[in-house]
């Protein structure tokens, strides 16, 4: 599907991305139970670079920032 039409900050958008973003904090978690934190790693960095790159393309609020950091403590 493409959103040729939308901008950033198109209400769509912001829905979609705040979607897409519980989606990878969700994976995060479910790696750390079925990895454990030690193998998870390397796929938790990931997962936290793409959630910054979406929260700076789409220039959305930090807050999803936070709360992976806050979930995903391992990371620190």
């Amino acid at each position: 599907m493409l959103f040729t039409k939308n901008k950033k900050g198109d209400k769509n958008m912001v829905g979609l991305m705040d979607k897409t973003l519980k989606g990878l904090l969700a994976t995060a978690i479910e790696k750390v139970c079925v990895l454990g934190p030690e193998d998870a790693k390397e796929d938790l960095k990931k997962l936290r670079d793409m959630t910054e790159e979406i929260v700076v393309f789409w220039n959305l609020d930090e807050k999803y920032i936070h709360e992976f950091d806050e979930k995903i403590p391992i990371l620190k």
